[in-house]
């Protein structure tokens, strides 16, 4: 009887193991999970904050005070632009308005031989040499403001000034002039103008001044207080028309407007180091960092070379980044 009841409580832990063995509790051999390096391809698009374009406005005053401070301007306009020819991987468009608002041949218009100039334009440093010459018959009321608003808005933006403005690239704003600010425009309006063109994005827009600040020893000034309230309002890089160092200042304009926009490229996710290439069209850009670029991991940037020498490629081409995302 005993061994009779322990065999039939051996059958009956038997079966309450198959019937477990067949439930939704029971453990699964699951295939062991694992994480495929991403391949990822970055460009000058919407998924970076790097963008190659800028549009550069220089807003000359052509009154008839000018004559020496326009042909200083052009003697040394080389420096501010060698840093901007030298980076190859930079789309600029260069154009020049004046503040003349009463002569219809000019109020707003890109002023020159040619509109505005390009890394393909050709003769494009002695054009723009040129165009920052623009006379001195210009009106006695010199309007900074108006001319920009004129020259970015219709009906001079899809006409007579087209394919200057590009809404996606940056905006550097130069203004040349000796005398006070005398658009119908407060300081204020102007910059919420600016602001309205980069859809509210105010490190799209790059302001400089060269101009008689009030109180300059150097030069006798009539004060600024419209021009000197923008330039502080949007934190703007100025030097004196005539301070001794004017092309040293010039150029290091240069050089800064080259490095807010053409020196940084932030990736979207970190990258593996050893893994990132950089193209420019069909032209590698080598990892170096004086011809071609350096990664910084601490910002998840690459930085770019003052030296990188490129040949040049079709309009609208971008530097693409391809590199294996990091894991943690």
């Amino acid at each position: 009887m005993k061994a009779a009841h322990l065999a039939r409580l051996a059958l009956a832990m038997l079966a309450v193991g198959i019937f477990m063995g067949c439930s939704s509790e029971s453990p699964k051999k699951v295939p062991k999970q694992f994480q495929k390096n991403e391949r990822i391809k970055d460009t000058g698009g919407n998924k970076v904050s790097f963008n190659r374009s800028v549009d550069i406005l220089f807003v000359v005053d052509d009154s008839g005070s000018m004559g020496t401070h326009q042909k200083n301007l052009a003697s040394n306009v080389k420096l501010f632009t060698q840093a901007i020819f030298a980076n190859q991987i930079l789309d600029y468009h260069i154009g020049v308005v004046t503040t003349d608002m009463d002569d219809s041949s000019k109020s707003g218009r890109l002023q020159g031989t040619v509109s505005y100039v390009t890394r393909t334009t050709p003769n494009g440093a002695a054009i723009l040499e040129a165009s920052l010459q623009p006379g001195t018959n210009g009106s006695a009321s010199e309007l900074e403001f108006d001319p920009v608003r004129a020259a970015l808005t219709a009906p001079l933006v899809t006409g007579a000034n087209a394919g200057f403005y590009r809404p996606d690239a940056y905006l550097a704003l130069i203004f040349i002039t000796d005398e006070e600010e005398q658009s119908s425009m407060t300081s204020q309006d102007f910059y919420n103008f600016l602001l309205g063109l980069k859809n509210q994005d105010a490190a799209k827009i790059i302001p400089y001044g060269v101009y008689l600040p009030s109180g300059d020893p150097k030069c006798a000034s009539g004060g600024q207080t419209k021009l000197e309230e923008y330039f502080k309002l949007v934190s703007a890089k100025t030097f004196g028309l005539c301070d001794p160092l004017f092309g040293q200042k010039l150029a290091e304009l240069g050089d800064d407007l080259v490095r807010r926009v053409g020196s940084v490229l932030n990736l979207t996710r970190p990258a593996q180091r050893d893994t990132i290439t950089v193209t420019f069209g069909s032209q590698t850009i080598p990892n170096d960092p004086r011809f071609g670029w350096v990664y910084d991991p601490t910002t998840n940037a690459l930085i770019f070379g003052d030296e990188i020498d490129l040949l040049p490629e079709p309009p609208g081409t971008q530097v693409v980044v391809d590199f294996i995302a990091a894991e943690y």
